[in-house]
């Protein structure tokens, strides 16, 4: 049965005192002290709406042998350390933001520590009372500060339960079953977008390259406005200087007038930290510390490849040799070329998509296992294979068989490439090759029709596959479906041996059970989530004793 969505329409609401259901101590830390780049892993939290609120690290030595004024003094330095877990509400510069902070840290006197009282604070919990305190504090500007003795008498409105108490359980729980939409949604999202992206393409090394002048690729290539600190008007508006974080977004602004507004294209940072260099898809304001550079018909991917290249002036320039538009317009930048010498603005760009979607495949799987931790603290299960119906379908309707093409002893060269045999160990690769031939494939199954007959395998990789395989294409493209497909194919290896092989008529004509949704379908969805959940378990426990050990 399906559990009934929380909603924040359906529970009852009161207004509590803020001192009533937190411990609220006073900020301590105010002057920063200098660094030494020695064990600085402890955050210093500050008055900004960037970064969770941490503005540095330090080292916790540093930190006792400095006072808040800026003397070397170990007085009360204990009061300038306070304990994670907590949330902490910006009480000036950005007020009214609240954030979680889960472990030690220090902070100045425009951060305000809240301890919950009488309940245990989680993450998830967290996130939700941030939001409700900041509601809270949308009445407070820069001009009237909510500074610590306000923020005592100030009022949050909470979800209660039954005895018109906080019900910290729902709140947790709303947390919870938002992230797991949000998560899944992400994972829809992007598993469709690395289907669209699974291209064969060339390596870099495998396509031409050419040198082009700044002036000859850019169609415009302009200085942002200087705009000094004190006449920033607060907005929404990114303000992208030389800052080497935060995509290049220093601070968020309203000003309209007398200031240069950029979209869709590159910014290189002509001073501070000298070469850094970003692509910003929204509009932007660009101070003179920077230099926007607009192709002719960039898109995201082109833009994000050309960020990469133009980033290798970190290692011409310096903060004592800046880049002045003079020489800006002097630089050459390598880029890939079609065989007329013109750049190669296709290749560029794919290259690029698969690069991110290699790299969403690899933070997918941690989402997968956030969405799992989430489903058993639920009691919350996929269905059982038995609890599935079944169906028999002919496994030409499921994939395209392809014939091998033997590579014999004497023709291999030692190389990279996987070649696939009729051996069951080693996920069915018998040899490593430089050989090529028209085999290659990835995100293929292999299934042996000779020597180990009846073993298949799931191969991600491009791979060359002998003609003691059959090579399958399978037409509903993805990786646990894959994995759930050899699994299948497996089972049937029991009624073929060396004498009644597995040859492309009989695997053609070969039928295999899978499950079905309530149609008649092939549930694919099912079987994605199976093998997800199935390889997620393992990841699990390899994290779980990862952790333990420690």
């Amino acid at each position: 049965m399906m559990s009934k969505r929380l909603c924040l329409d359906d529970v009852e609401w009161k207004e509590f005192k803020i001192s009533d259901l937190f411990i609220i101590k006073d900020g301590y830390y105010n002057k920063k002290p200098p660094k030494t780049g020695y064990d600085e892993t402890l955050p210093f939290l500050g008055a900004t709406a960037f970064n969770n609120g941490i503005t540095e690290f330090y080292s916790e030595d540093t930190i006792v042998q400095w006072d808040k004024v800026g003397n070397k003094s170990t007085l009360n330095s204990s009061r300038r350390f306070f304990n994670g877990n907590c949330l902490v509400i910006v009480n000036n510069g950005s007020v009214g933001k609240v954030y979680y902070q889960p472990s030690r840290f220090t902070c100045s006197h425009d951060i305000t520590p809240l301890y919950l009282n009488d309940y245990f604070l989680n993450k998830e919990l967290a996130m939700f009372l941030a939001k409700c305190l900041e509601r809270t504090g949308e009445t407070f500007t820069y001009a009237r500060k909510w500074r610590p003795k306000r923020i005592r008498t100030s009022k949050i409105f909470l979800p209660i339960n039954d005895k018109k108490e906080p019900n910290w359980q729902f709140m947790e729980d709303y947390i919870k079953q938002e992230q797991k939409l949000i998560a899944q949604k992400v994972i829809d999202y992007y598993e469709q977008k690395m289907l669209e992206t699974a291209f064969d393409l060339v390596g870099l090394e495998d396509v031409e390259w050419k040198v082009f002048s700044f002036d000859d690729i850019f169609r415009r290539i302009q200085r942002g406005k200087r705009l000094k600190k004190d006449d920033h008007i607060e907005g929404n508006k990114p303000y992208v200087s030389s800052t080497s974080l935060n995509n290049g977004v220093d601070d968020f602004i309203g000003n309209k007038e007398d200031v240069r507004k950029f979209e869709n294209n590159l910014t290189v940072a002509n001073s501070g930290s000298v070469g850094s260099c970003f692509y910003h898809q929204y509009e932007y304001i660009a101070s003179d510390h920077v230099t926007s550079l607009t192709l002719e018909n960039g898109d995201k991917y082109i833009y994000l490849f050309m960020a990469s290249i133009v980033k290798r002036l970190e290692e011409k320039y310096s903060f004592n040799r800046e880049i002045n538009d003079r020489r800006i317009r002097r630089e050459k930048i390598i880029l890939p070329v079609k065989e007329n010498g013109q750049p190669y603005w296709e290749y560029m760009s794919q290259f690029m998509q698969k690069i991110e979607a290699e790299k969403l495949e690899k933070a997918i799987e941690y989402i997968y296992i956030y969405i799992y931790k989430l489903a058993i603290s639920k009691g919350s299960k996929l269905a059982s294979l038995e609890e599935k119906e079944w169906k028999e379908f002919w496994l030409e309707d499921i994939v395209t068989l392809k014939s091998g093409k033997d590579i014999y002893e004497r023709e291999r060269i030692d190389g990279n490439t996987p070649y696939v045999t009729a051996t069951a160990q080693n996920n069915g690769i018998g040899y490593f090759v430089e050989n090529k031939n028209k085999t290659i494939e990835e995100k293929a199954i292999s299934v042996n029709r000779n020597g180990s007959v009846g073993y298949a395998f799931y191969h991600e990789y491009k791979a060359l596959y002998g003609n003691d395989t059959r090579k399958l294409i399978p037409k509903y493209r993805n990786k646990y479906v894959s994995l759930f497909l050899t699994s299948v194919i497996t089972k049937q290896k029991e009624k073929y041996g060396y004498g009644y092989k597995m040859g492309t008529g009989r695997l053609k004509r070969q039928k295999i059970l899978l499950p079905i949704d309530g149609l008649g379908h092939i549930d694919f969805d099912y079987m994605k989530k199976y093998m997800q959940v199935k390889e997620i378990k393992e990841q699990y426990k390899i994290l779980n004793y990862y952790q333990s050990n420690k």
